[in-house]
């Protein structure tokens, strides 16, 4: 028997979308970046107990917070959803544009918060038809902030039999639900080469060690990793973002910086890559004369790895709320990093994506300051959200 008929669901969900497209349109007013998102986890706490959600708060530093309602008794399913904003300046020109120099929320964390609160305020209503325990999960620092591994260390997955998150996708058409089964999406390094050379004036070179030509010579041959390292067959990214160094035009500095990111589709081949920057990038400065120290984020993100059952269950939601045509299944991973796979790692679990492409358009891409979230897509995502929580535990 299905959680609630689709007509009343639809009359439900329909009535309630003025109020959330307004709360969207308020957070995406006041973007917190990661670990600073005490205006939001305010907000999006208040929001839930108002309709009469139980609220634990002070995850992952103070700022994480986990909603639940359902039978005691129940498996739980747990959702969640992403909080933090950019560190970028907003240039679309919205009316409700953000109002906090420098921060916006371009990555549509503010449509997710929204539509899980949304499923929330509908699920709670009828929280006594559930079989299941639902787990609403808000979280900080998804954004090379790796929220999602300190929320699993405080335990919010404690208990539960299936995770599911949720993510909009200007790759895909307004209203669909993407998904690739195995691994979907990229692991994530994030690492900094400090090369160390000798100063001298730029007319002598030869008296000095320059540090910038070695930097360079790191930067080239780091990308042999890809092309004569790494399987040829799985897809894997090296890439440098930033090399600076001096401060004149005339003098050789003492040092010089680099920092990029690797991103691959495994635990074997991330560990291999990391051993291979290092070791490229201290040998390839030792032939220039200079000495190469290397470091790696702490925060490094794991492959995502959805699980085939999990995806197959999600399908069959995604299909009964929005019909067979809404679902794609993908056959290409995307090396982009998501933090959730630190739950895929602790419990079995599907991400999905949802497209926020609108028709006959070519929207900014995420992390653009031209960026915002698609409110048409709203309701299909809270349809995902229900359908998702109201049919488990999948009965035959």
């Amino acid at each position: 028997m299905p959680f609630l008929s689709q007509k009343r669901l639809d009359a439900e969900i329909g009535a309630l979308i003025p109020e959330i497209t307004a709360l969207r349109h308020t957070l995406h007013r006041h973007p917190d970046i990661r670990y600073e998102e005490h205006w939001t986890s305010d907000c999006i706490a208040g929001y839930l107990a108002q309709a009469g959600i139980h609220v634990r708060r002070g995850y992952a530093g103070g700022t994480g917070l986990v909603g639940e309602i359902g039978p005691d008794d129940g498996p739980i399913i747990a959702l969640r959803a992403d909080m933090d904003g950019l560190e970028l300046q907003e240039i679309t020109g919205l009316t409700y544009a953000s109002e906090i120099p420098g921060h916006m929320h371009a990555c549509g964390h503010d449509g997710h918060m929204a539509m899980l609160c949304g499923a929330a305020v509908v699920l709670a209503r009828h929280a006594e038809k559930l079989r299941c325990r639902v787990r609403f999960i808000f979280q900080p620092g998804e954004e090379m902030g790796a929220g999602g591994a300190l929320m699993v260390k405080e335990g919010v997955l404690d208990g539960v039999a299936a995770v599911f998150g949720m993510h909009g996708w200007p790759e895909f058409p307004e209203g669909t639900i993407a998904l690739k089964p195995g691994y979907a999406m990229a692991g994530a390094d994030w690492f900094s080469i400090t090369v160390q050379g000798k100063g001298c004036h730029a007319a002598a070179p030869d008296s000095g060690i320059d540090p910038i030509v070695a930097a360079a010579h790191v930067v080239l041959s780091l990308q042999s990793i890809v092309s004569r390292e790494l399987n040829p067959c799985e897809p894997a990214v090296v890439s440098v973002g930033r090399l600076s160094a001096g401060t004149a035009t005339n003098i050789i500095p003492d040092r010089a910086e680099l920092c990029g990111t690797i991103r691959t589709l495994s635990p074997e081949m991330q560990e291999k890559a990391r051993a291979a920057v290092t070791r490229i990038a201290h040998g390839t400065a030792a032939a220039y004369g200079a000495k190469a120290s290397v470091s790696f984020d702490s925060n490094s993100y794991a492959p995502l790895y959805n699980d085939p059952d999990m995806c197959a269950y999600a399908k069959q939601a995604v299909q009964a709320a929005l019909g067979n045509h809404a679902f794609r299944e993908v056959d290409s991973p995307s090396m982009a990093a998501e933090d959730f796979a630190f739950y895929l790692r602790q419990v079995a679990g599907a991400f999905l994506w949802l497209g926020i492409r609108r028709p006959g358009g070519d929207p900014p891409p995420l992390h653009s300051p031209r960026f915002d979230f698609n409110d048409a897509v709203l309701p299909a995502g809270i349809q995902v959200w229900i359908s998702l929580a109201g049919a488990f535990p999948k009965t035959d």
